[in-house]
């Protein structure tokens, strides 16, 4: 049995989108601002805490929608039969949350609560979480009568409420009148009058502790807020603002505490707690002798029956744990040497309070130790399933300790004589471990199966979602049976960088010297880009083509700069000419974009047939065109010569022999500048080009290269792509 998917509808960004999860691990990846946490809050909202949900949580598009719901209400208060159909308009505007599970025809027995009749034979189960309005009349003439008597002020001064919307803001107003619904979901198709075919959904009400013997739900947010005092806790739906002492004290109050349902060895342990008891309770009394002597003389405990007073000490684990320095490292177990807490790195502490928490929750989840008394009935079973969900893992963690840790994080879940045999290493079907990891870390994606991966695809207003919105794009899709393309891209990410997956945009350049200069261009004259998130990847031409696919899963703006490589009619490399019948032999412009081979169609081609829709990406494809020298138009065929071009007069490039021989020999019509300089970077070592240009540059901050035009064009293009919309 495991969950299959989530669909969230009506949640701020997430207005209609389905997460698809792994067997074992799903990783959320996406740009700032995607959605991730969204998500991760919801799942927590939907599954743990119904109370959390509020106004500010509904999709934006929503709010209009139930202001004039408001608005209908006030000018006409409704019958009992519009009433009705009022709730039903409230409901779907609210947010709910699909869950689909699979599960085989044998563990029925474990889920006869969600069954939608008693033919199901296995496959798929669907339960429907919705908010809804309830008394409805009552919600709605308290509504009604609130308005009433701001109407009558009127006026400039703004009073509450303005709206339905803000009156659900305020007070407890949306708890207690909004609250969740479960319902076993079952699709029924039929043929409408047209022919079509119609998809009806059958709501039968359940209860929400069904769903809690189905799914056990553990949260660590990134909010951990470790090296803070116990005091300062952090409000918030799922927040983890505590020390590790504390997180110590939870695991031995739940799991370890010899006082709940004592077994053997916990009464060899409560004995001698209680004879040391006994022994400094004793202890204490007679040092408190005298100053108990004293209090009789101020008349107390006198006559009447009063309590005379006496010291009982109480000893316990948790008196141990309490203390601030209870936990403390030592670097040497033979020497008395250490240091508290509060000493250790952030790094240090964060690792060890999230694998902490992993083992609290999979114990809490085994009923191990005292958990079972802890979390209800002795004889509770186990939920089926353990969703856990962990929020940015990397925070505070340097690189190393993230990919270790990602990696062996499900493990560690898994690691219990009922969930995995320890000689075998095989999973125990009965019980299924699902991890949620949200992450920004390019380190952690690169130490996971880009199959787990699923991105939050940020996405403009369209008919169908009228704001701006996330689709979760699940990569499984691409990687689980990878054509040879991709797994040239699998491999190639690897072995680079993984930001790809948190960009604003991409940038995909040709060689060493692109990837060192570019960011410099970007830096000195466009500014705004330098604003973003950009990921560039070096790649050459013949092979940039193979990301066709995951771009455009990605819906992500890229930027192709690259060469126009001209070749002779044989197919050999040669400067560039018009009208000689010359070739292209870049596979990225004959098989992406524009699909065209003829270098002369390639130089004439418009600006605007440089840019597409690339299956939803946006895509501009640059590469070198003619530049005017001296009047005269000149070409070049990679970035090298296109750069020497654009600063022909620099004295950089005329400092250099065969450069400033090249110029003569172009001004008397010796020899054509593009084969000169053809004939320059062939022997160029362009390695060595790229960082003599570098350390030009940083002699000296107030002078820069003027990019080829080529690549101004394409980096103003992308400048537009990621302007805030307005």
């Amino acid at each position: 049995m495991k969950i299959s998917s989530f669909t969230l509808k009506n949640y701020r960004r997430l207005a209609n989108a389905t997460l698809v999860l792994d067997d074992k691990t799903t990783v959320l990846v996406g740009a700032n601002n995607s959605g991730k946490t969204s998500c991760i809050g919801a799942l927590h909202t939907f599954l743990r805490g119904p109370e959390n949900l509020n106004i500010r949580d509904i999709s934006k598009r929503n709010w209009k929608e139930i202001q004039l719901l408001g608005k209908k209400v006030e000018q006409k208060f409704p019958t009992n039969e519009e009433i009705g159909e009022l709730s039903g308009d409230l409901t779907g505007l609210l947010p709910s949350l699909d869950i689909e599970i699979m599960a085989e025809a044998s563990e029925a027995y474990k889920l006869r609560d969600i069954l939608p009749d008693l033919e199901w034979c296995g496959g798929t189960l669907s339960v429907r979480i919705n908010y809804e309005a309830v008394d409805f009349s009552k919600f709605f003439r308290e509504f009604v009568d609130t308005r009433s008597v701001v109407s009558k002020h009127g006026g400039e001064v703004s009073l509450w409420p303005k709206d339905l919307c803000d009156f659900l803001e305020k007070g407890r107003n949306f708890s207690k009148y909004i609250r969740q619904k479960h319902y076993i979901l079952s699709k029924e198709e039929e043929f409408n009058e047209a022919g079509e075919i119609v998809v009806n959904e059958i709501l039968q009400p359940l209860t929400s502790e069904a769903l809690k013997k189905l799914i056990r739900v553990d949260v660590i947010s990134e909010q951990r807020g470790l090296g803070s005092e116990d005091a300062k806790v952090q409000k918030g739906p799922y927040s983890e603002k505590q020390r590790l002492n504390k997180l110590l004290r939870e695991y031995y109050e739940h799991i370890l505490n010899p006082e709940d349902l004592p077994e053997a060895d916990d009464l060899i342990v409560l004995g001698q707690q209680q004879k040391l008891e006994k022994d400094f309770t004793d202890r204490l009394n007679g040092q408190f002798e005298a100053p108990f002597e004293e209090l009789k003389n101020m008349g107390y405990p006198g006559i009447g029956g009063n309590p005379t007073v006496e010291i009982s000490a109480m000893i316990s684990g948790m008196d141990a744990l309490r203390k601030t320095s209870s936990v403390r490292y030592r670097f040497d177990k033979n020497e008395e040497e250490f240091l508290p807490e509060s000493y250790l790195g952030l790094g240090y502490q964060n690792l060890i309070y999230l694998t902490f928490r992993l083992l609290e929750f999979r114990d809490r989840w085994m009923r191990v130790g005292k958990s079972a008394s802890y979390d209800g009935s002795v004889e509770a079973q186990s939920e089926p399933i353990h969703l856990v969900l962990v929020e940015e893992p990397e925070v505070n963690l340097h690189a190393q300790v993230q990919r270790v840790f990602v990696s062996k994080a499900y493990n560690t879940l898994r690691n219990h004589s009922n969930l995995r045999d320890r000689e075998t290493q095989q999973d125990n079907p009965e019980y299924q471990t699902q991890l949620v990891i949200s992450t920004h870390s390019s380190h952690v994606v690169n130490d996971m199966d880009f199959k787990s991966l699923r991105y939050f695809r940020r996405n403009s207003a369209d008919k169908s979602i009228l704001m701006d919105h996330t689709s979760i794009a699940n990569l499984s899709e691409l990687f689980v049976n990878p054509k040879n393309e991709i797994l040239f891209v699998r491999k190639h990410l690897k072995l680079t960088h993984c930001d790809i997956f948190f960009a604003d945009g991409v940038i995909f350049v040709e060689g060493q010297a692109e990837s060192l200069l570019v960011p410099e261009f970007i830096n000195k004259s466009f500014p705004s880009l330098s604003n973003r998130y950009i990921s560039i990847i070096e790649v050459s031409g013949a092979h940039t083509h193979k990301y066709k696919d995951l771009v455009e899963k990605l819906g992500v703006a890229t930027l192709v700069l690259t060469d126009i490589d001209s070749v002779d009619k044989d197919g050999k490399s040669c400067f560039p000419q018009k009208k000689e019948g010359q070739l292209t032999n870049n596979d990225t412009l004959r098989k992406w974009h524009p699909r065209i081979e003829s270098l002369d169609d390639l130089i004439d081609l418009k600006s605007v047939g440089h840019g597409m829709n690339s299956n939803g990406a946006p895509l501009y494809v640059a590469y070198q065109k003619p530049t005017q020298i001296s009047g005269k138009e000149v070409l070049s065929r990679t970035f090298e010569d296109a750069l020497i071009l654009a600063n022909f007069e620099d004295d950089f490039f005329q400092k250099k022999e065969s450069i400033n021989d090249a110029k003569f020999n172009f001004e008397y019509g010796i020899k054509s500048l593009s084969e000169s300089l053809y004939d320059y970077v062939q022997n160029l070592k362009k390695g060595d080009f790229a960082f003599n240009c570098l350390f030009h540059l940083s002699d000296n901050e107030t002078i820069s290269f003027t990019p080829p035009k080529y690549m101004s064009d394409g980096l103003m293009w992308l400048e537009k792509q990621l302007l805030p919309s307005s």
